[in-house]
Formats: structure tokens, sequence, C-alpha cells
């Protein structure tokens, strides 16, 4: 487990499947991750975590309260290719967490752990243009690399994806 700043960072477990089951079905969060949503059960979501946990190529932690161990979303990195170095990051926070430095302190967590376990150096990410994620990434230290043209179909047009890269210190 991963501590810091009022939160944890752990794996995953059965309490936290209500809470992961409303993320993962609530449709307009899930067009902001730019996923394909589909209804889930409770046990369509613990398969999804039992798959993600036995990835070699996948970090995912449950983003937890500090003490309670409330779950709050969940946090990830994908395509973790330790030879270069990189991974793509995914993250997912109710949205009683949202602005309130959660997304920053799991951030942290994950990079400072990446980074000393896996000698990752570099964190890539794609997310809507016109989205407020995009202003609070460029805050923690991401730049924008590119503008993918659109690339992501929603609610019947497409739509702009910028990707986003960040250099972890040495």
């Amino acid at each position: 487990m991963l501590e810091g700043q009022g939160i944890e960072l752990r794996a995953w477990r059965e309490s936290d499947l209500n809470t992961l089951c409303a993320l993962r079905n609530d449709l307009a969060l899930q067009d902001l991750l730019l996923t394909q949503a589909r209804p889930g059960s409770l046990e369509r979501v613990r398969r999804w975590l039992v798959d993600k946990s036995d990835q070699e190529q996948v970090l995912f932690f449950v983003v937890g309260r500090q003490g309670s161990g409330q779950c709050l979303g969940y946090i990830q990195l994908v395509n973790l290719r330790v030879l270069h170095g990189t991974a793509e990051l995914g993250i997912c926070l109710a949205p009683e967490a949202q602005g309130k430095g959660v997304g920053r302190a799991a951030l942290q967590l994950l990079e400072n752990y990446a980074q000393q376990v896996f000698a990752l150096r570099k964190i890539v990410l794609q997310v809507l243009a016109e989205q407020g994620a995009a202003e609070f990434y460029r805050r923690v230290g991401y730049r924008e690399v590119g503008c993918l043209q659109a690339h992501a179909f929603q609610n019947g047009q497409y739509r702009d994806v910028l990707v986003m890269e960040r250099l972890l210190e040495p």
C-alpha cells in the first residue's frame, strides 16, 4: 500500500465493488475517459478487476481515503514497457473526490512508485481536447505533444483528443 496526503493506493477488495461498479456504469464519466461504456454487473466488474490485476503490463490501484480506506476511484498505468521506461495513464475518480487534490496526490504516489520500482521515465495519456482535465494535467507537469483530430466518436460527433506526456525526474 502507498500512502500520502490523505489517500492511499492499494489493491482492490470486495468492499470496493459497489463503488467501482457505479463508476464503470456512469456513462457520462466513461465518455470523459474515452471508453466505450457497457452496462456492468458486480460480477463483470469483479472479472475486470481480476483481469487487470493479472496483467504484467498493468499497474492498477484503488484510490482510497487514508484511514477509512473508502474507495474514491482507481488509477492505473497500462502498456507498461519496462525496456523503454514508458506507460499510459488512466485515472477515474468518483465525482465527490474530484477537485479536492485527490487526483494530484494519487498521481504523485503512482509516479514515484513506478519510477522507483519499474524505472519508469515517461507517462503518456490521452484526454478530450475540450475537457477540463487537460488543464489539470498541465498544472501537474504534463505537456501537450499532439492532437488527434476528430479521433473520438461521442454523442454523434467526432472530437479531438490531446496526447500529453510527462518526463519523470531522474
